[in-house]
Protein backbone atom coordinates (compact mmCIF):
# COMPACT_ATOMS: atom_id res chain seq x y z
CA UNK A 1 0.00 0.00 0.00
CA UNK A 2 1.26 4.05 -0.54
CA UNK A 3 1.99 6.17 1.99
CA UNK A 4 -1.28 8.78 2.83
CA UNK A 5 1.13 11.31 1.78
CA UNK A 6 2.29 10.10 -1.24
CA UNK A 7 -1.82 9.45 -2.18
CA UNK A 8 -2.60 12.83 -1.28
CA UNK A 9 0.27 14.25 -3.18
CA UNK A 10 -1.10 12.10 -6.40
CA UNK A 11 -4.57 13.54 -5.78
CA UNK A 12 -3.42 16.82 -6.10
CA UNK A 13 -1.63 16.28 -9.39
CA UNK A 14 -4.49 14.50 -10.82
CA UNK A 15 -7.05 17.02 -9.56
CA UNK A 16 -4.96 20.17 -11.09
CA UNK A 17 -4.57 18.19 -14.39
CA UNK A 18 -8.43 17.66 -14.45
CA UNK A 19 -9.00 21.37 -13.71
CA UNK A 20 -6.06 22.30 -16.29
CA UNK A 21 -7.89 19.78 -18.90
CA UNK A 22 -11.23 21.69 -18.35
CA UNK A 23 -10.00 24.99 -18.83
CA UNK A 24 -8.47 24.05 -22.29
CA UNK A 25 -12.29 22.53 -23.19
CA UNK A 26 -13.99 25.54 -21.61
CA UNK A 27 -11.60 27.65 -24.27
CA UNK A 28 -12.47 25.68 -27.30
CA UNK A 29 -15.73 25.57 -27.04
CA UNK A 30 -15.85 29.30 -26.10
CA UNK A 31 -13.81 30.06 -29.23
CA UNK A 32 -16.04 27.84 -31.63
CA UNK A 33 -18.97 29.47 -30.83
CA UNK A 34 -17.83 33.23 -31.46
CA UNK A 35 -19.35 34.33 -35.11
CA UNK A 36 -15.99 36.31 -36.86
CA UNK A 37 -15.71 39.89 -35.68
CA UNK A 38 -14.59 41.20 -38.75
CA UNK A 39 -11.92 42.79 -37.02
CA UNK A 40 -8.59 42.47 -39.27
CA UNK A 41 -7.36 39.52 -37.25
CA UNK A 42 -10.04 37.62 -38.77
CA UNK A 43 -9.95 38.38 -42.44
CA UNK A 44 -7.75 37.19 -45.09
CA UNK A 45 -4.60 39.03 -45.95
CA UNK A 46 -6.40 39.68 -49.85
CA UNK A 47 -9.44 41.27 -48.24
CA UNK A 48 -6.62 42.55 -45.37
CA UNK A 49 -4.93 44.69 -48.20
CA UNK A 50 -8.19 45.46 -49.63
CA UNK A 51 -9.35 47.34 -46.59
CA UNK A 52 -6.27 49.01 -45.99
CA UNK A 53 -5.83 50.21 -49.67
CA UNK A 54 -9.19 50.27 -51.52
CA UNK A 55 -10.21 53.33 -49.83
CA UNK A 56 -6.58 54.95 -51.06
CA UNK A 57 -6.94 54.54 -54.66
CA UNK A 58 -10.27 54.70 -57.12
CA UNK A 59 -12.08 51.47 -57.67
CA UNK A 60 -13.22 50.75 -61.25
CA UNK A 61 -16.20 49.02 -59.61
CA UNK A 62 -17.34 52.73 -58.95
CA UNK A 63 -17.33 53.85 -62.04
CA UNK A 64 -14.00 55.90 -61.51
CA UNK A 65 -11.31 55.02 -63.83
CA UNK A 66 -7.63 54.94 -62.21
CA UNK A 67 -5.60 57.54 -63.14
CA UNK A 68 -3.38 56.73 -65.94
CA UNK A 69 -6.22 54.73 -67.93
Amino acid sequence: MYHPQLMYELAKLRIAEDLRQAERERLVRQAGSMEPSGSIDSVQFRERLTRLFDAIRPSIRDGVAPTGA
